[in-house]
């Protein structure tokens, strides 16, 4: 397939315009940011329909914090929108016990690498739902670190899409084996950060950190000192595992929302405040926090219901 990795969508970006359009026109300036995206998944999801086979898979991949769940459920919408019977699964069902997971040099499990995923599984599923439309679904117990025992039989009715997201989905192990046409690769990510005179004022890594932030606090009881450790960690796993398979990529989803910095300002700028002068994360927590000090703040309110937004905001 042709390489659309460059294609994505820009959207307005600079903070003179974030701030003018959240001052004088929120409602407005929300209602067009998100119908905006709406509109690309859209086009993607035509472009996706278009495809022939019995049974067609999107693999949807993207890095920490980017809205891969909420995309692939706004996509399903789309699908589903135009005829299309689709559904989705997680690479998340597919990964293998504690004790079987590869490990970093200090012995710890590294659930980063696709060796924490089981690939032959993974095959098998896929190549079973393109020639059959069926498949023995696993699923994960988190909170044991185990796959449960007992599988769930899929069946798809015919000409059924698939979105299976995940971390690895652009991998190729994965998708080692598969017939010829039969798979979509897509990438999304923040593509954009907030310009200021010209430079970058939040860079497209620093929104998904914003993001982060507030999502870690408010799903995982994380405290923004600990997320801002972990995530030069994070960024490693990514350049290791994601980014090296970008360029293979059939189709780029750019989530970034020109007013979303707006709606996470005051509270990362408050998960921010409680770095103190003497952690070892006070600068950066600084930085963010004079760049996000320079946006106007918006209610969340103005978000809706079915918004990316919400994995970070709830």
């Amino acid at each position: 397939m042709s390489n659309l990795m460059e294609q994505y969508v820009h959207y307005h970006n600079s903070l003179q315009e974030i701030n003018r359009r959240a001052k004088g026109e929120p409602a407005a300036f929300a209602e067009e940011s998100e119908s905006v995206y709406r509109a690309e998944l859209m086009r993607i999801a035509e472009k996706a329909a278009r495809e022939t086979g019995d049974c067609r898979i999107v693999l949807l991949a993207g890095p920490s914090a980017s809205g891969k769940t909420t995309t692939a459920s706004l996509l399903l919408d789309c699908l589903r929108r135009i005829g299309v019977s689709s559904y989705v699964f997680s690479l998340d069902n597919f990964y293998l016990s504690e004790e079987e997971s590869p490990r970093h040099a200090d012995g710890t499990p590294d659930f980063e690498s696709v060796y924490a995923l089981d690939i032959e599984q993974i095959r098998s599923c896929l190549l079973s739902l393109i020639e059959t439309r069926s498949c023995r679904m696993p699923s994960f117990d988190f909170a044991n670190h185990r796959p449960f025992p007992e599988k769930e039989k899929v069946e798809l009715p015919a000409h059924s899409l698939v979105i299976m997201e995940g971390l690895h989905a652009l991998n190729p192990l994965l998708s080692e084996g598969m017939p010829k046409g039969s798979l979509l690769h897509a990438y999304l990510s923040v593509k954009q950060g907030v310009e200021a005179d010209g430079e970058l004022l939040l860079s497209p890594n620093d929104m998904r950190l914003v993001r982060r932030l507030v999502r870690d606090a408010r799903f995982r009881s994380c405290p923004a000192e600990r997320t801002l450790g972990m995530w030069p960690s994070v960024m490693q796993g990514e350049y290791r595992y994601i980014k090296p398979f970008r360029p293979d990529a059939d189709i780029t989803i750019n989530t970034f929302l020109g007013y979303e910095s707006c709606v996470l300002r005051d509270e990362a700028l408050a998960l921010l405040a409680t770095i103190g002068a003497g952690n070892p994360y006070f600068g950066e927590a600084r930085r963010l926090s004079c760049a996000l000090e320079r946006v106007t703040p918006l209610p969340a309110s103005f978000v809706p219901s079915d918004s990316i937004l919400h994995e970070f905001l709830g």
